[in-house]
């Protein structure tokens, strides 16, 4: 589970030290990137309308929809990888960009 806090958290962190997370969810086209704000992606990449991509919440989505892979981005090249949130946020406090 993800609490509204925790995903405040991750999103001040990508800010911060100027990560780029991505969340794949497995069974939909659409993904999550937290790059200094929340955005959903189509399959392209391309950020979409959040209501068009998720009925819920970030948090609410990030808890429900069962999760394929979670990056940790820096400058384009991934310096971490998990599948699941709570491995992130066991993580994040270690992830930085150099």
């Amino acid at each position: 589970m993800v609490t509204l806090r925790e995903l405040e958290e991750l999103v001040q962190r990508s800010r911060r030290y100027d990560l780029k997370i991505r969340i794949k969810f497995k069974g939909t086209k659409y993904s999550v990137l937290i790059d200094k704000e929340i955005r959903a992606l189509d399959e392209m990449g391309n950020p979409t309308s959040w209501s068009k991509a998720f009925p819920l919440a970030p948090h609410q989505a990030l808890t429900n929809y069962p999760l394929d892979s979670v990056q940790v981005e820096c400058g384009g090249e991934v310096i971490w990888s998990g599948e699941s949130m709570s491995e992130l946020l066991k993580a994040i406090d270690d992830l930085r960009c150099s």
